[in-house]
């Protein structure tokens, strides 16, 4: 059992006084207690376990309400809690920030719980009962800085409770025209494969973001804009890394780097980076709308992505705490 915290630590108030602000006084009592004695567990965390490392002095009722029922605004106070961190890290406005954005899927073992499905976790290779998330992190001087969470929710579920459905790229766009900076920095978006659509394209363009994102090989693509000259990138790429690839250092690393610029279909004009590790096969096209930068500012660039693979390795200690997409 935990020993009993009576008032917040003076090593802890920096953290979290601000969120104070929006949570206020009734449920910010609740609020860090809850987070330190999460943070405090060891292995898997559960309802039970807080139960029992408060000497059950708060039920399973109670804890459950207070993160999934009550009033209090959790996705705000994420929000202003990165808002914050940014801040204590030194954000001026001008800084390089990048936002990456993806989705993971957690599996569920409850019985009775809202919008889940069986769906294949590519993790574990399975079919399983579970939730989609689409997640949100900045990353800024090398700090991981979580930012937003968002609950997927399929047709069905959606016409059940009288939900307008939204895909999982729409939730993604809506993060992008959301995001509140502290002030105007030189924001660069991160995405995998499946996020290059005009939706999540078309919402960086509008904030006048640049965007990195890796393409599927059977996209079609249009050198120099050439309309008649319709190239598969499965082909196209292997061939211009063959004949034109140059061997680059990346971050230390060596690369074998070729590049062209054009027309990608679903995408626009657009500058292709083709891809390939040293004493790799496989290679990767990388797509950015920032046609001036070299071809190893983009891979170093995308290279940042890692960051939400670290969130959600740490995110996966506590699914199965989240509840309702806050």
């Amino acid at each position: 059992m935990l020993p009993r915290i009576s008032c917040l630590p003076r090593c802890c108030k920096r953290f979290f006084v601000p969120a104070r602000r929006v949570l206020g006084p009734e449920h910010f009592a609740h609020f860090w207690r809850m987070v330190i004695l999460v943070a405090a567990l060891q292995g898997r965390r559960s309802l039970s376990k807080i139960t029992q490392a408060t000497a059950e002095r708060r039920t399973r009722q109670a804890i459950a309400h207070f993160l999934d029922g009550d009033l209090w605004d959790g996705p705000c106070a994420l929000r202003q809690k990165a808002l914050d961190t940014l801040r204590q890290l030194g954000w001026r406005p001008g800084d390089t920030l990048y936002v990456v954005l993806d989705d993971t899927q957690q599996r569920k073992r409850g019985k009775k719980m809202d919008a889940v499905q069986k769906l294949f976790l590519h993790a574990d290779k399975v079919y399983a009962r579970a939730h989609i998330f689409v997640t949100c992190v900045l990353v800024y001087r090398g700090v991981v800085i979580p930012y937003a969470v968002r609950l997927w929710l399929s047709q069905a579920f959606s016409r059940q409770e009288r939900i307008s459905f939204r895909k999982l790229t729409e939730l993604a766009a809506e993060m992008i025209d959301q995001l509140v900076l502290p002030g105007q920095g030189k924001v660069i978006a991160l995405f995998d494969a499946y996020y290059l659509c005009p939706v999540v394209v078309q919402a960086c363009e509008d904030r006048g973001w640049a965007y990195i994102s890796v393409a599927k090989k059977n996209r079609n693509f249009f050198p120099q804009g050439r309309d008649r000259d319709k190239r598969k990138l499965s082909r196209y790429g292997r061939n211009v890394l063959r004949r034109d690839g140059r061997a680059v250092k990346v971050c230390g690393k060596p690369h074998r780097l070729a590049e062209r610029v054009g027309r990608l279909s679903k995408a626009g004009e657009v500058k292709l980076v083709f891809s390939r590790r040293v004493r790799d096969r496989a290679w990767v096209v990388l797509v950015t709308n920032r046609r001036q930068w070299s071809a190893k500012t983009i891979v170093a660039h995308y290279q940042q992505r890692w960051g939400i693979e670290i969130f959600h390795a740490d995110y996966d200690e506590k699914d199965n705490l989240y509840r309702g997409g806050q």
